[in-house]
């Protein structure tokens, strides 16, 4: 077993991954393929390899379970796409497939571009728009529109945007902590708890309004609604899609705008793109397959800025893991950005490249922005498909640009996002940018 230099006594290698995380498994990865430290006492075992990090979340996947994490979580808001673990994971996958199928995918981009667009109409030529807060807004009433797409559903869009802010920033850290703290009357636990229940509230409210209409309004709510879930299990499947579906799309599109200030080159080349594919008119689904380079982009910044930077496993039995062998019980860990920042599977890995070249056997083996099996993002296509979206609504008319003297820098929290992001909209048809 090879064990981290550095390890402090009781306190093992904790303070240093608290004080920088992402350099300290930068340099985990430079010291081999499978390495351990120690959380506290914790011992826990860093996967560097793409082969081996490809057993762990493929082909061994029935060998590795969720770890405490995710068990707290659960005991949050239940089981849920996003935190449930085997078989549950698998039975509510097959039924939510068919709600992420392409001709719904295609349905919902209409809802994207109405909704970035009316964000985006408040802007004003000149103005500072602290982009990171204004994206974050917008993939969470995009996620909220096409989960209660129906008229009957319209009213509870703004309260469950309303609400699960509080909620979701209480989640990472109840999930991270001893469950006792959540008992503690502190004025955080007093507001997610009164928010918590305010979004049951209005879900539940939703759901059974659903049930009575019996109709299929084409939004995510409705396929719930039609298979075999319990009201429960809806509620929690919706806190889970709205969970998923706000801060990584939203990292990523902030960082991907900041990407394309920094690059000029790369956004004259995007914009050309989509003058010539639009032709001055609104995106539709059809136009996605046709807007190549903008996929490149968003790809580019989904390796470069990868939101999820650690996945954590349990291993169920003894697994063979290279030349170590992880005993039942032992914590596993899988750093996404340290993988795809290893210069020796990406050269010169911080550049941002669209047209870096990414063989068949990267993408399935080194570059996993979505995680791979079992667990692998199920809204995947709903998720690309915002962000292509965005891009091209925002950039058809406006111009973000870096306010000069601000440093963007990148900030570990629940996700690896930048801490902020100041940025001056600029009308295309002007000199100012």
């Amino acid at each position: 077993m090879r064990v981290a230099a550095g390890r402090m006594p009781l306190l093992g290698h904790g303070p240093a991954m608290a004080r920088d995380p992402m350099r300290f498994l930068r340099r985990l990865r430079d010291q081999g393929d499978v390495v351990t430290c120690c959380l506290g006492t914790v011992p826990v075992h860093q996967i560097n390899s793409p082969e081996l990090i490809r057993r762990v979340l493929v082909t061994d996947a029935h060998r590795f379970g969720r770890n405490r994490i995710f068990a707290n979580a659960r005991q949050l808001f239940g089981d849920g796409l996003a935190t449930a673990d085997e078989p549950v994971r698998m039975r509510q996958r097959r039924i939510m497939q068919p709600a992420f199928h392409r001709d719904r995918t295609d349905a919902y981009v209409d809802i994207m571009r109405t909704e970035i667009q009316r964000f985006v109409d408040r802007w004003r030529a000149g103005e500072v728009v602290v982009l990171d807060r204004e994206v974050s807004r917008i993939t969470l009433a995009v996620t909220a529109k096409a989960l209660f797409r129906a008229d009957l559903g319209s009213a509870a869009v703004g309260e469950v945007c309303r609400s699960l802010g509080p909620v979701l920033d209480g989640i990472t850290k109840r999930a991270m902590l001893p469950a006792v703290y959540e008992r503690i009357p502190t004025p955080g636990n007093r507001r997610f708890d009164a928010a918590l229940r305010w979004f049951t509230t209005i879900v539940d409210d939703v759901t059974k309004a659903y049930r009575d209409s019996g109709a299929d309004h084409g939004d995510l709510l409705s396929m719930l609604v039609a298979s075999p879930m319990t009201d429960a299990e809806i509620r929690t499947q919706v806190l889970n899609i709205l969970m998923a579906g706000t801060d990584t799309t939203a990292i990523t599109l902030s960082w991907a705008f900041h990407e394309l200030a920094v690059n000029p080159p790369v956004r004259r080349r995007m914009l050309a793109e989509i003058d010539t594919v639009l032709g001055g008119r609104p995106v539709t689904a059809a136009d996605l397959p046709r807007l190549s380079y903008v996929d490149r982009v968003v790809a580019g910044t989904v390796r470069r800025h990868t939101p999820v930077w650690l996945l954590m496993r349990k291993a169920l039995e003894p697994v063979r893991l290279g030349d170590v062998t992880i005993d039942a019980g032992a914590q596993v860990m899988i750093s996404l950005p340290t993988l795809h920042r290893d210069p020796d599977l990406f050269p010169d890995p911080m550049r941002f490249d669209p047209d870096r070249p990414l063989d068949e056997q990267a993408r399935t083996s080194a570059l996993v922005p979505f995680g791979a099996g079992r667990h692998r993002c199920t809204g995947e296509a709903f998720a690309m498909a915002e962000m292509t979206t965005a891009l091209v609504t925002v950039s058809r008319n406006w111009v973000p640009n870096p306010v000069p003297g601000h440093r963007v820098r990148e900030v570990t929290r629940a996700f690896l996002r930048p801490d902020a992001l100041p940025m001056t909209v600029y009308r295309r048809n002007t000199r100012n940018w």
